[in-house]
């Protein structure tokens, strides 16, 4: 029973659906004729601009608010649209990127009338300087102009603000010295800021401003912006890379030569701009798939950046008439220089990233360098050039220990210079061991050794040195001692005289020891010989 009324409520169903749409049946337009100031007729409206009327006859089935708008392009400077009803009734509605009259719908140009059902004469009067696109009319009512539009609207600001936030950033980095890229990158994304927030009218709207040739030589000055970035970002330079370089200034010369003859020809001011964006992708083409060839990362890098934006590119600058309903052309281009932008400073990012971990190592290394440079090889401990940079710093009541150890040269001499840098090493290991935070031992070469320390640590540092010499008996090199001189920092004027003092005292300690062993070796020949060798 059920499936024999299947049918039945499918047709039900689909008819709650579609009356309410049959109920706001589509306005329609019929007969749409344009001429120009000279009265001619015409096809479509030139991109270069003048003064235009076009007529269409508009036909009403139902009572409702309606929205009049433009396909294809928001870059109008003025228009006017006058409904004439049966009974010669008009309604004129005005607007434009020039007119200081409302606009109650957010980067677009439409405007809502209140039609009851009938046949209206809509007459448009068109004036704009240039036209991105073709300018179509077209009718339909509120609620679905409203449902078509609000995403791309969304889109359109969120992209506006994606670009003014890019602006700001890279435009704080460019300020530092150095950042040439960052700097024309932020020119670059300003260019097309401008542009587009007039394009879409949002200086019209937002500030009361109505500068419109702002939809034209921005976008020039930012191709300029944009020759030089690619030059920064691939390292194209005069040294480098000759070829691509006199190509960049090839190529900003033509862009530089459109900039001035669209100042001098504004109806052309666009044309010009549309073709500067050709131009500048077609360097940035090149010059990617030259270096990108040579298997440069970041020219690869940018390749792959570029290739996803030269077709939203391509539609934003040879499209006259957008199927892409209710996106305008602006719009489009708006989206394509968005991806772009966000593309490129995902690529500025990795750069810096990559530039930051080599530095990072170089940095690394050059510690490593530094540290070689100042530890001694045998024993690991600092060595002469580390003692001099620490004293260049030297804090107040501070005291510098020389040491000379005994009898190393004898050692060498009579069992091997393997010994002598075994008992070299043991030294500094078990005195620097023992020392601690309390002072700091260095090799100055050969036998001699120094202890900085501060003074009140001196008779301590003292004490660590005797046991030292107590481990090295246990180790079998008896009757190795070291020879010493302190000086306080309060003694000496500068660093030169501190190690002079210094040395001069472990001198008179050397001769000290000395001559107390001539008289033991004197007294006791034999066993002065035993202490001299390790067991």
């Amino acid at each position: 029973m059920g499936f024999k009324h299947y049918p039945l409520r499918l047709l039900l169903t689909l008819w709650f659906y579609l009356l309410p749409l049959l109920s706001t049946a589509a306005p329609m337009l019929l007969g749409a004729t344009c001429i120009n100031s000279q009265g001619t007729a015409i096809a479509s409206i030139p991109l270069q601009g003048g003064k235009f009327v076009c007529q269409s006859v508009l036909n009403i089935t139902h009572a409702n608010q309606y929205v009049i708008d433009f396909k294809n392009t928001s870059t109008i400077a003025r228009f006017q649209h006058e409904l004439v009803d049966s009974h010669d009734n008009r309604i004129v509605i005005k607007g434009g990127l020039n007119s200081p009259e409302h606009n109650p719908f957010m980067l677009r140009h439409g405007r809502v009338v209140s039609l009851q059902p009938g046949t209206y004469r809509l007459i448009t009067w068109l004036q704009s300087p240039y036209y991105l696109a073709h300018p179509e009319v077209y009718v339909t009512d509120l609620k679905r102009y409203q449902k078509r539009t609000h995403f791309s609207t969304a889109i359109g600001v969120l992209m506006l603000g994606v670009l003014l936030g890019l602006f700001i950033y890279f435009a704080a980095i460019g300020m530092v010295k150095g950042h040439m890229a960052e700097r024309m990158y932020a020119l670059f994304i300003l260019g097309n800021l401008i542009f587009h927030a007039t394009a879409l009218g949002v200086f019209n709207q937002f500030f009361d401003q109505y500068w419109f040739y702002l939809t034209g030589a921005p976008l020039l000055i930012a191709n300029l912006a944009y020759i030089s970035f690619i030059c920064h970002l691939l390292g194209i330079t005069q040294a480098g890379r000759p070829n691509l370089y006199q190509l960049s200034l090839f190529t900003g010369g033509i862009l530089l030569a459109a900039l001035v003859l669209g100042m001098i020809f504004p109806s052309w001011m666009l044309e010009m701009s549309r073709y500067g964006v050709a131009i500048s992708l077609c360097f940035g083409l090149i010059c990617g798939v030259r270096l990108g060839w040579k298997k440069q990362q970041i020219a690869c890098l940018y390749l792959l950046a570029i290739t996803v934006c030269l077709l939203f590119g391509w539609v934003a600058i040879h499209t006259e008439q957008l199927w892409l309903y209710p996106l305008t052309t602006e719009q489009v281009g708006l989206l394509a220089v968005s991806i772009e932008t966000i593309l490129l400073s995902l690529l500025m990012a990795h750069k810096t990233s990559r530039l930051y971990h080599e530095k990072e190592v170089m940095l690394i290394e050059l510690q490593n360098t530094r540290s070689l440079a100042l530890t001694d090889r045998l024993t690991g401990i600092p060595n002469r050039h580390a003692l001099e940079n620490k004293l260049l710093q030297l804090p107040p009541h501070h005291s510098l220990i020389f040491l000379d150890m005994d009898n190393l040269k004898y050692i060498n001499d009579h069992f091997g210079h393997e010994t002598g840098d075994h008992l070299l090493k043991l030294f500094s290991r078990t005195l620097a061991g023992k020392l601690l935070h309390h002072g700091q031992l260095y090799r100055l070469g050969g036998d001699e050794f120094a202890i900085l320390c501060h003074e009140d640590n001196v008779e301590w540092c003292q004490h660590q040195l005797e046991y030292t010499h107590l481990q090295l008996e246990k180790e079998g090199f008896t009757g190795v001692g070291a020879s010493i001189g302190v000086v306080f920092t309060h003694e000496a004027k500068d660093t030169a005289e501190l190690l002079r003092i210094a040395d001069k005292r472990m001198y008179i300690d050397k001769r000290t020891r000395k001559n107390r062993k001539e008289m033991m070796q004197v007294l006791h020949p034999q066993k002065t010989q035993e202490n001299l060798s390790p067991s």
